[in-house]
């Protein structure tokens, strides 16, 4: 059987624990990168996916800016029409209102 003296045992002891801090230095390292490569490639999807919605929510906008716009134009010509109708129905009364004062006028003359 082979027998380790004092120094030699402790130096095994240190090589082992060199390779084994050494290891898991180097399974540290390499998990940080792929776990900062992962976060990176997210950011830029999420990124990517955030402009493509506010590109989206931005046409939906100018859609409804239209449609709002051309509501507004079809009520501004119905109210124009309103006003149209109100002005002859105005005058109609200002012609009724002018025969009934000529037909008293002449009723109380007679």
């Amino acid at each position: 059987m082979i027998s380790l003296v004092d120094p030699q045992n402790w130096l095994y002891i240190a090589a082992l624990t060199t390779v084994m801090l050494g290891g898991t230095t180097v399974i540290v390292t390499l998990t940080n990168r792929t776990t900062t490569a992962a976060i990176h490639g997210l950011r830029g999807e999420l990124s990517g996916r955030i402009d493509a919605l506010g590109g989206e929510v931005n046409g939906r906008i100018d859609a409804l800016s239209g449609r709002i716009d051309g509501l507004q134009g079809e009520m501004n010509a119905r109210f124009a029409a309103v006003d149209v109708r109100f002005s002859a129905l105005e005058h109609r009364i200002d012609n009724l209102d002018r025969d009934v004062s000529a037909l008293i006028k002449r009723a109380l003359d007679s």
